[in-house]
């Protein structure tokens, strides 16, 4: 249904529906926002982020590209898929040797999210068609149409294979500070040659970086009475699922066969995305399962496929035929009348979406705003009142169906998509403890205190997320590392400053010859392919065109002109107000755990300083569009170049 289209529905959101949704959300404000979690960053957590699947031996065999003092063209700080696409477009289309880019990342190989979770059922439930990228160019056919975890690591090892990417695994950025007489960032990394040895220190310089160190920066868990106390008591086992044990359940990520968990009583923290892949497969070997939930997750249906050479002759019928369909599931996000259903499966039906997408030709003004969000709530309501339905189709308990129902707009937490978490329920053996919106409230040495009652657990799955790049967009915070500008500028300031700016979310004032793929002043889809794919092209063409229009190219600098960045910034807060149904959203990741729902307290200055670090409130594809335009010009209006 398109923005025109909107003001002639019939369907509108109950009254008792619109109570419910406000009722729960208010039971889940909590005046501590993100400060209720805790993340591995954190001193107290250091022992659980270690990387379990690292093979050190063969890394020092293979030996590391960087050594103390090396000068290296391209550094990306990030092995995940906005670096490895942003090299491959660097050697094929900017004509970068290979041997002039490093990727470093902390973790023992490529992959990024997908080299950390393993847990068992992990895939990813965007169609694999069109989230794995560069399949057109590496000719590689995924094995299903919702791609397993370790598919898509494979795949994202084959396009650093295919392009000769160097890596500098089990080795993480500390600082970063830009040298503009030499023209370099100098870059501190910090490596790791074995779990029990020091990491080493090594200073290195760069001509270009970029920050790849995604959205989900870093695995967290309920902050409560510290974890030790159940972890350290005998005979029980934790683990988060980004840092799955297989030593400790038995199987491995290929074969999930948890034979180590038969006659163990298992708890899982989490209703989210995570939790409904994996809860299906510790059931089936766990004696008891205890799945412990906060907010409960939307659940649509997700038949899974084998892709067979009939059906891929259908899907890769033409040259450029994934673009093709990327576009077309970007184009029913944002509520495209005219968009081809290419994909056809349970996110193109979650018309709720384009609340979060926007719609290019749409710029929602103060006088407009009430009805848009009312527009936003009418069009997401039917397909969250079928998916309440379909809790009552699945779940035989009429109480339990209750509490597995989900009381909010789709938008406001990532919908989940699975054929069997639902049915769980109706199993003796698995049991649901939900808390009414208020978590677990305590480790205990035997397992949990939720609703005031301890729950007896040998096994404890933390399946609570990550911190996400919300509250802290920064993308040196990702890195958790210090980035430091033209006069020793922290880029932290700027990002939090009033002259806050970017041009497109991957350049920025003061900083040369820096990029990185922020949805502040650039885009978002539920596809993450769809935006790195833009980013990375977008990358690649700067340092292309600034590099062949130098006459010192290795002394070449590239920066954002300040106007530029002004103006870019001041479409992006004429647009912001697409996204004004969030503060109605119950808290989340994707709200700053109710930090939105405190922007009706601001002030109309403190409102602007938001709405500029916004996204691009006319959809990826018309964001796509100008992006495109502007490489098409070869002039890198807006930049500076010098050498």
């Amino acid at each position: 249904m398109t923005g025109e289209k909107q003001k002639h529905t019939k369907m509108f959101i109950p009254n008792d529906a619109a109570e419910k949704y406000a009722s729960e959300r208010t039971k889940r404000l909590r005046p501590e926002q993100v400060a209720q979690f805790i993340d591995f960053r954190d001193p107290t957590l250091k022992s659980m982020d270690t990387d379990p699947y690292v093979d050190y031996d063969a890394l020092s065999t293979k030996g590391f590209p960087l050594r103390d003092g090396s000068d290296v063209k391209f550094l990306i700080a990030g092995a995940g898929m906005l670096g490895l696409v942003t090299a491959h477009h660097l050697v094929n289309e900017a004509g970068i040797s290979s041997s002039d880019i490093v990727i470093v990342d902390k973790a023992g190989g490529f992959g990024g999210t997908w080299y950390w979770n393993r847990y068992p059922g992990v895939a990813c439930d965007i169609e694999g068609y069109c989230y794995v990228p560069l399949l057109e160019e590496t000719g590689y056919m995924p094995r299903h149409r919702y791609c397993h975890g370790h598919e898509i690591r494979e795949q994202l090892e084959r396009i650093a294979d295919k392009s000769n990417i160097q890596g500098q695994f089990c080795t993480s950025v500390t600082h970063q500070i830009w040298d503009d007489e030499a023209k370099r960032w100098i870059v501190t990394l910090s490596h790791r040659l074995s779990h029990d040895q020091e990491p080493e220190e090594l200073t290195v310089k760069a001509q270009f970086l970029l920050l790849a160190g995604g959205i989900q920066t870093a695995p967290h868990v309920p902050n409560l009475n510290g974890i030790d106390v159940f972890r350290s008591a005998p005979k029980k086992s934790l683990m988060h699922t980004a840092r799955w044990d297989w030593s400790a359940t038995g199987g491995s990520q290929e074969s999930p066969e948890m034979t180590k968990l038969q006659g163990l009583r298992v708890g899982i923290v989490g209703t989210g995305a995570t939790a409904v892949q994996v809860a299906p497969h510790v059931a089936k070997w766990a004696k008891h399962t205890y799945i412990f939930q906060r907010t409960p997750s939307y659940v649509g249906p997700q038949p899974q496929k084998e892709t067979t050479p009939e059906d891929w002759a259908k899907v890769a019928y033409k040259t450029g035929w994934q673009y093709e369909r990327m576009e077309s599931l970007d184009a029913i996000f944002t509520g495209k009348s005219d968009a081809e259903d290419k994909v056809q499966d349970g996110w193109t039906r979650v018309s709720g979406m384009r609340a979060m997408a926007g719609y290019a030709g749409r710029i929602i003004t103060p006088e407009t705003q009430a009805q848009h969000v009312e527009d936003m709530m009418n069009v997401d309501y039917p397909w969250t009142e079928e998916m309440r339905r379909r809790v009552d189709a699945e779940v035989k308990d009429p109480f339990i169906a209750q509490k597995l129902k989900a009381w909010y707009p789709s938008f406001c937490k990532r919908p989940t998509f699975h054929q069997s978490f639902l049915s769980l329920f109706n199993s003796p053996s698995v049991t649901l403890v939900d808390t009414d919106g208020q978590g677990v409230e305590a480790y205990t040495p035997h397992g949990v205190l939720a609703n005031g009652r301890e729950y007896e657990i040998d096994v404890l799955i933390l399946a609570t997320g990550y911190t996400v790049g919300l509250v802290d967009s920064c993308p040196s915070s990702a890195l958790n590392a210090p980035l430091m500008g033209r006069d020793n500028r922290p880029l932290k300031d700027k990002w939090d400053g009033e002259d806050y700016g970017t041009l497109f979310g991957t350049m920025i004032n003061g900083f040369p010859n820096l990029f990185f793929a922020s949805g502040n002043g650039g885009s978002v889809s539920q596809n993450a392919n769809s935006f790195y794919r833009i980013a990375s092209r977008l990358i690649s063409h700067t340092v292309k065109e600034a590099l062949r229009r130098a006459e010192n190219p290795d002394k070449v600098t590239v920066e954002v002109e300040k106007n530029a960045e002004d103006d870019w910034s001041a479409r992006i807060t004429e647009r912001a107000r697409w996204f004004s149904a969030f503060p109605s959203c119950t808290p989340g990741y994707l709200t700053g755990e109710g930090l939105v729902q405190t922007q009706n307290k601001m002030n109309e200055e403190e409102e602007q300083q938001i709405a500029k670090r916004s996204y691009w409130g006319e959809g990826i594809l018309n964001f796509k569009e100008i992006v495109e335009a502007w490489m098409d010009e070869k002039k890198l209006l807006g930049l500076t170049v010098d050498s």
